[in-house]
């Protein structure tokens, strides 16, 4: 059987990540032959590709664009030469790796156009105007007719599953939750003293996703609950300038450390004692899962994975400054108590293991 993999996106993230595992699970499987088609310009994917024995690469004609959803109604050269593209391979079955629903949806028109069974990998089903998107509620309407478009979907969650069929899904849904390395060691120590606290957040630098404005204004503007406290944030993005700007202007600037992305991520999980997630919007985190597994608690606004995994006393309303604040001083007191059960349910049911039998199980589910 041949699976053809795309993914046309030009930016790296969590879900890039977990479908690069996915596909080496497919690839590592005899008789399978995987072949995966990317854009070519997503240079930390390609390097992630690189790295999978057993697979075929190539490079993507075409590429995902802002309005993705009302450029597919307009322009179908994409699509046809996509299709064209299936058909030459005498594919069995194509994977589209979607953050969202634009993301990379061409192809899942192009299979629909073939009559080749379509799964769509769909870590964030929200709607645009809940992102934030610009002009995110017209998008909404025009961006409807994909979401039956695939065969079938993979979630990456129970509430991502609910959102599919919230936004009219009747296809098939299998959820497979992300999975992380074990990490290299477990400690058992649980540190006492919270007087003295480092905070990091780590991922892409997005304010309108990831809010790390709203966290540097929300540190500097509540220094009685921050108190003895030193923020730390690590990643690149497209607002990596906005950030640095925004800090040299900050009353605690010298309490804050920007640093680019880590490739080793021990070392710098190894340097926090708490891990901040005020993100407006997420699927399940790696972050998070990586933190926990550690044993360091993670404060989350109370969305998406962190409302599913997270203890209630360490979520917070989202975009609320106060409520951040107070949840990170009420935590930061009593999170001993629950770290140690929470790490050990992560180290349980969020396997790299798991989750790679998971993903080629609901591939493979049809053929």
């Amino acid at each position: 059987m041949k699976i053809l993999v795309y993914d046309d996106n030009p930016d790296f993230g969590g879900h890039q990540t977990m479908a690069c595992h996915g596909v080496e699970a497919l690839a590592s499987d005899p008789g399978l032959e995987v072949v995966f088609m990317f854009n070519p310009h997503n240079k930390r994917l390609a390097d992630c590709v690189s790295g999978i024995s057993n697979l075929q690469n190539m490079e993507a004609p075409c590429t995902t664009r802002k309005f993705q959803g009302l450029r597919n109604r307009i322009v179908k050269t994409g699509i046809q030469a996509l299709a064209r593209e299936f058909q030459k391979r005498e594919c069995d079955l194509v994977l589209c790796i979607q953050g969202e629903i634009e993301d990379s949806s061409q192809a899942v028109l192009a299979a629909r156009k073939t009559g080749i069974e379509c799964v769509s990998y769909l870590a964030i089903p929200h709607p645009m105007q809940l992102m934030g998107a610009k002009f995110g509620g017209l998008r909404d309407r025009i961006n409807q007719y994909l979401f039956n478009q695939p065969s079938r979907y993979i979630a990456i969650a129970e509430s991502m599953e609910q959102l599919l069929i919230d936004r009219g899904v009747t296809q098939p849904i299998a959820v497979v939750p992300n999975g992380i390395h074990s990490p290299p060691s477990v400690s058992s120590d649980i540190p006492q003293s919270t007087s003295h606290m480092t905070l990091g957040l780590f991922g892409r630098i997005e304010f309108n996703q990831k809010r790390q404005d709203f966290m540097v204004q929300t540190f500097c503007r509540f220094p009685g609950q921050f108190a003895g406290c030193r923020l730390v944030i690590a990643g690149d993005g497209p607002d990596a300038e906005k950030l640095k700007q925004l800090v040299a202007k900050c009353s605690r600037r010298d309490d804050i450390t920007l640093m680019p992305w880590q490739n080793d991520s021990d070392a710098f999980y190894a340097s926090l004692d708490v891990l901040i997630l005020p993100s407006r919007f997420e699927g399940v985190p790696l972050v998070m899962l990586e933190a926990l597994a550690r044993g360091i608690p993670v404060i989350g606004s109370a969305r998406d994975g962190m409302r599913d995994i997270l203890p209630e006393a360490w979520i917070f309303e989202p975009e609320n400054p106060e409520a951040l604040a107070e949840t990170f001083s009420r935590a930061r007191e009593s999170w001993q108590s629950e770290i140690d059960a929470l790490r050990q349910k992560i180290l349980a049911e969020h396997s790299l293991e798991n989750f790679k039998t998971g993903f080629r199980n609901a591939v493979c589910s049809s053929l």
